[in-house]
């Protein structure tokens, strides 16, 4: 599925940017079957020393896509098959 970016919110508190929340699209027309995630970017994820402006926005939702793709990864915690 390829993604796009719906809406990028940059938060503050204090004047100081907090985070960038990030909402993902993606949709298989042929099945119906779609994706809808908002994924918030922190300070900890972008690069070491840099600040929220000096990340381009491409850039923060690079880090939301893979964000995204790890929190959704299968995580094996059986190996009996699902009944559908």
């Amino acid at each position: 599925m390829d993604f796009e970016v719906r809406n990028i919110a940059y938060n503050f508190e204090n004047g100081q940017t907090t985070s960038v929340q990030v909402v993902l699209y993606a949709e298989q027309v042929a099945d119906g079957e779609y994706i809808n995630s908002s994924i918030r970017v922190k300070q900890d994820d972008i690069p070491t020393g840099k600040s929220f402006f000096q990340v381009a926005p491409e850039e923060i939702v690079a880090i939301a896509k893979k964000k995204l793709a790890a929190d959704t990864a299968f995580k094996a915690e059986s190996t009996e098959p699902i009944n559908q």
